[in-house]
């Protein structure tokens, strides 16, 4: 049992006089992958620790333009690609930095700096010295995506996003796991529009961010997509707030003042016409013009 357990390690570690057992032991439990690694970023041999970066503009561990994650992820997505770095503690301040490199390179393969998420479950990175010691090891969990997620400044959308026709929109894709925990590494993503008509997607439309530009009135479907998981958003695109404004004022500024001069005016004169004679507004401009002159003639003959 005990060279079955040291020939397991001596694979991915290279040569096993180099490990002690307490590591021998820590490092089968990478093929357990329901172990739970630690919830820092601290290496789990304690000699430092490993920093998460991001290596594309498409990682939702990190802020737009910064490589530097807010985070250390609780996993990966399958498929995504990241980068780490290693620093010493105090104790262990001038010695070489270590090579980081993966105890399975066809669970999480590495190129030039660069680590990629190829299979799920638990995978060890190990530090490795010059002198092919593995000086500190981390335990990386990988995980599907499960759904995504759609926000506008931070806040997660629902089912619809309204635009103004001439304005813009910007929208951000993130990936989630099957516990809903925010998923590292970066991935290609692809936005497109049912109608670019109503609504479009400006530049090229392939990492997380996506700006939408309104075109015309109406509605129509966004859609992100990370391989084969797609999520779709509506997007509705309203009047202009500016034009909408500027033409009710006129509106209500031609409508009211010619409305009301004129019913005024037209009420006043006619008043005036017609004071000293009975109901001939009301009746008519003719029957209160004949009432008045025959009132008028027959008062003169009586005189």
């Amino acid at each position: 049992m005990l060279f079955s357990l040291f020939h397991r390690i001596h694979g991915p570690y290279g040569a096993s006089s180099t490990i002690p057992w307490g590591v021998a032991a820590l490092l089968t439990l990478a093929c357990s992958y329901d172990y739970e690694p630690p919830p820092t970023a601290d290496g789990e041999l304690g000699r430092g620790e490993f920093t998460y970066r991001c290596s594309g503009d498409s990682d939702a561990l990190c802020p737009a333009g910064s490589a530097t994650a807010t985070s250390f992820p609780q996993a990966i997505a399958l498929g995504g690609r990241f980068s780490l770095e290693y620093a010493y503690n105090s104790d262990y301040e001038g010695d070489p930095p270590p090579i980081l490199k993966s105890s399975v390179p066809d669970r999480i393969s590495s190129t030039d700096g660069i680590f990629k998420a190829l299979a799920t479950g638990y995978t060890a990175i190990n530090g490795v010295s010059g002198a092919s010691e593995v000086v500190d090891v981390k335990h990386l969990r990988v995980a599907a995506i499960d759904h995504l997620t759609v926000s506008e400044d931070q806040l997660k959308i629902g089912a619809s996003v309204e635009v103004e026709v001439g304005s813009q929109l910007s929208l951000t894709a993130a990936p989630y796991g099957a516990q809903d925990e925010l998923l590292g590494g970066d991935l290609e993503y692809v936005w497109s529009t049912a109608s670019s008509e109503v609504a479009a997607v400006a530049g090229a439309g392939d990492d997380d961010l996506a700006v939408i530009e309104g075109v015309s009135e109406g509605s129509t479907t966004v859609t992100v997509a990370v391989g084969d998981l797609a999520l779709e958003v509506m997007v509705v695109v309203v009047p202009s707030s500016t034009t909408a404004t500027t033409g009710d004022s006129d509106s209500d500024g031609t409508t009211t003042g010619d409305t009301d001069g004129t019913t005024d005016g037209t009420t006043g004169d006619t008043t005036g016409d017609t004071d000293g004679t009975t109901d001939g507004t009301t009746d008519g401009t003719t029957d209160g013009t004949t009432d008045g002159t025959t009132d008028g003639t027959t008062g003169t003959t009586g005189g």
